[in-house]
């Protein structure tokens, strides 16, 4: 019975052991999966970001391009919402915010919409609008949501001026490159009439035309380059334009945009 009983003990405090080691890693895998200053992003199977996420992940920046493919694991490639928080500091003063999404989004600080664009057909289009921030922290939200079709969203947000008593940035801080263009709603190039792409969400190949001209890209050249997100003539000068797409976590961060071969406007590069 002496010998039972310490068998039985030293089973119990084993497990109880193999438990609070098990129990201490979980705690420092979720520690790990919550870094500061950076974008939770919570993804769902579903349109109302309702239930539990499917999939999470954390990122430096808001600009992501998913074309037709599903956004994560255990995620669909259509009908899906995403919910991204980031709690980052603001100087005092007047910002100027700059968000392309394709399908819906809900722009939100602290809890407050600034942009809503459910249901109300601007997919696909560059929305920029400007709004006062108080000096200190605070919590921006996106709650974005794709039906079928690409999948995108870019942001961006610009210091344009102090507000009353707040400080100016540094002076030797350099400044940042400028926001997109708004994406134009018709478009005509010498390659042809990009306005049923635009207003369609189609490939900018599937409205381009050879002007017959020796040096003129052809069809093949012109669809094997990315969706032009940003519609607008462009001309070969403007190929490697740099743009702000994230001031949050580090102001200098930029991506490269092209101008497509159809002259019908800029694609991420």
């Amino acid at each position: 019975m002496k010998r039972y009983l310490i068998i039985t003990t030293v089973i119990v405090v084993a497990a109880l052991l193999i438990f609070a080691g098990a129990a201490t890693i979980s705690a420092q895998s979720n520690a790990q999966q919550a870094p500061e200053n950076q974008w939770q992003m919570s993804f769902y199977p579903n349109l109302d970001w309702s239930g539990y996420p499917a999939y999470t992940q954390y990122s430096n920046s808001m600009n992501y391009n998913w074309g037709d493919y599903a956004p994560g694991p255990n995620m669909p490639a259509s009908y899906w919402s995403l919910r991204s928080t980031l709690n980052t500091y603001f100087y005092g003063g007047n910002y100027q915010f700059s968000i392309l999404a394709d399908d819906e989004f809900v722009f939100m600080i602290d809890n407050v919409a600034y942009m809503n664009t459910i249901d109300q057909g601007f997919s696909g289009k560059n929305l920029v609008f400007s709004a006062p921030v108080s000096q200190g922290y605070h919590t921006v939200r996106i709650d974005y949501r794709q039906f079928t079709g690409p999948a995108y969203i870019y942001t961006s947000w610009a210091y344009l001026k102090p507000g009353e008593g707040a400080p100016v940035p540094p002076p030797d801080r350099p400044l940042p490159a400028p926001l997109p263009p708004e994406s134009a709603t018709s478009v005509q190039t010498r390659y042809g009439d990009f306005t049923p792409c635009i207003e369609q969400n189609l490939h900018q190949a599937e409205c381009f035309h050879s002007d017959g001209a020796w040096n003129s890209p052809n069809h093949g050249s012109v669809q094997i380059e990315p969706k032009i997100i940003i519609w607008g003539a462009c001309e070969p000068a403007d190929s490697d334009v740099v743009w702000t797409v994230d001031t949050t976590t580090d102001p200098m961060k930029t991506k490269e945009f092209r101008c497509s071969k159809s002259l019908a406007g800029w694609f991420p590069h």
